[in-house]
């Protein structure tokens, strides 16, 4: 999208700018060169010891009035982003419709990880309540080399350290959230259609066309129809082509018993721990979830085998053995854990790169979720990701006054999250490379880095150096508060805004407005 920088009041089409790399990096408070450094967490110096606090079960935001102005919102899928979306938009005041292909929503076998960025504004959403009755809680990461199941290391993230993040970090059944997303959505007054097919949108008049012959016009179009978006094509202009490196995801579930009597894998039953086992070409990761009763696991795993019919396609009960893996590459507790399974959902992803823009040229259509930054199931931040784009462009438009102000939102949405999506993006990819890479000398090293780091136990018992170098970025991204950001937002360009000051006349503070090139992003991290 090519908005301007700034707010302003400047009606219909005419705001947009001819830049095309211009971006406020509000979000950043002034910081122009690293998208991670977005809110400062202060935290007692590592070695000093605090006194643990309960943490906050539930978190009520400070009450804000709805919308001034009812917007008509259609949402192009009901996967999690959509409904987190719709729900945060219906609850400003908006009328939504989300539009659904499958007959109902899809139960997904997987498991999900909430870490304290998600969590917070599921608190804020009223379902910390609901959370302590689905979701576990994890406080310790145990790493295993997945060719020989030795022992990495343990961080463990304890009392002191979550309260200072203000939410836990959760496992919940991917299942579990989504009709918990879905019943509020519900509560709050959202409409579905379900079984209906978009096939096309069009920015130009605001529509989408369905495959029965139907349009349907809104005043915005929302694009969140997962990682094989067809609404991101229109927004970016550009077909969706992959990389050609292909990823397989497994996601099953057994019962916990079947943990408890095996010897060897009983040690696996702390409800709190999420173990990894980092092995030759994959990623095998399980933990808790359903308050303790069910074990959900995740293999991701490098593809080269040619694919076939179906199988870029989410599988949901799918043989273990329809993809042949080389089962020796895993060490035998992951063998055990593998046979365990009867079906598995499963599909095969080709590795795509960050979206360059989150809002399309007229600023009438916006991604949301997976359609935003795509990256594979597996990891643990692109729900989190999900999560805070519904939470920014609800907050945003609970502050709209009147339509023509629909293009300036759009860009303050894009300039919030496209720079943290682009770089979170890329830094769990080189992330999960950097845990899935071959067996040898590469490994051994990657081994040798990760014992000498996680040796200290937890991050009390780190110098300030260790601290910075394991926990750096993920840190900043745990402690990013999607609502803050739209709050300062705000007080930067609120007065401009409302005032409807045109942006050419604007003189926007220099350490606000970067020109940043799409090639350089990379370099930002």
């Amino acid at each position: 999208m090519s908005t301007c920088s700034s707010p302003a009041g400047c009606d219909g089409m005419d705001t947009l700018s001819n830049s095309k790399n211009t971006r406020t990096e509000l979000a950043n408070g002034g910081n122009t060169t690293d998208p991670f450094c977005f809110n400062p967490l202060v935290l007692p110096p590592p070695g000093v010891r605090t006194t643990a606090t309960q943490m906050p079960v539930q978190v009520v935001p400070s009450g804000r009035c709805k919308a001034a102005v009812c917007l008509k919102f259609i949402v192009v899928g009901g996967s999690i982003g959509g409904l987190a979306t719709a729900y945060a938009l219906r609850k400003m005041g908006h009328d939504v419709l989300v539009i659904e292909e499958s007959e109902a929503l899809v139960k997904s076998q997987g498991g999900l990880r909430s870490p304290p960025n998600m969590t917070r504004i599921l608190n804020q959403w009223g379902l910390g309540p609901a959370l302590d009755q689905m979701a576990n809680r994890c406080d310790t990461f145990t790493l295993l080399n997945g060719g020989s199941g030795e022992l990495i290391g343990n961080m463990m993230m304890n009392e002191s350290f979550l309260s200072n993040l203000l939410a836990e970090f959760l496992f919940i059944q991917h299942s579990d959230l989504q009709s918990l997303l879905y019943d509020l959505a519900v509560k709050e007054g959202v409409t579905f259609r379900f079984n209906t097919k978009v096939i096309g949108a069009d920015s130009e008049t605001v529509s989408v066309s369905l495959e029965g012959g139907e349009t349907l016009s809104a005043d915005v179009v929302v694009g969140a129809d997962g990682y094989d978006s067809l609404v991101r094509g229109v927004v970016t202009g550009k077909k969706d082509e992959g990389k050609g490196e292909k990823h397989l995801i497994m996601t099953y579930t057994i019962p916990a018993s079947l943990l408890e009597a095996d010897d060897e894998l009983r040690h696996l039953r702390s409800s709190t721990v999420w173990s990894l086992w980092l092995g030759e070409g994959y990623v095998f990761h399980g933990n808790f979830t359903a308050g303790g009763q069910d074990f959900t696991m995740a293999v991701i795993h490098h593809y080269d085998l040619p694919t076939r019919e179906g199988d870029e396609e989410w599988q949901h009960t799918c043989p273990i053995d329809r993809y042949k893996l080389d089962i020796n590459k895993f060490e035998p507790r992951c063998q055990k854990l593998l046979k365990l399974a009867q079906t598995v959902s499963s599909r095969i992803f080709t590795i795509r790169s960050p979206v360059e823009g989150m809002v399309c040229e007229r600023a009438r259509i916006v991604l949301v979720g997976e359609a935003a930054h795509p990256l594979p199931p597996g990891g643990h931040h692109s729900t989190g990701l999900s999560i805070e784009d519904a939470q920014t462009l609800g907050c945003l438009f609970g502050r709209i006054r009147h339509r023509s102000q629909v293009p300036q939102l759009l860009g303050a949405y894009e300039d919030i999250r496209q720079a943290r999506c682009s770089a979170t993006h890329i830094w769990e990819r080189e992330h999960q490379q950097m845990l899935m890479c071959p067996a040898g000398p590469h490994q051994d090293e990657r081994d040798k880095m990760l014992r000498k780091v996680l040796a200290y136990g937890d991050w009390q018992q780190m110098d300030e150096t260790t601290f910075k170098a394991v926990w750096g970025n993920e840190l900043t991204l745990y402690s990013h508060d999607a609502t803050e950001q739209v709050d300062d937002w705000w007080s930067q360009w609120g007065k401009i805004f409302e005032r409807g000051v045109c942006c050419d006349e604007v003189d926007t503070p220099a350490n606000l407005e970067v020109s940043i090139s799409k090639n350089d992003e990379r370099e930002l991290l």
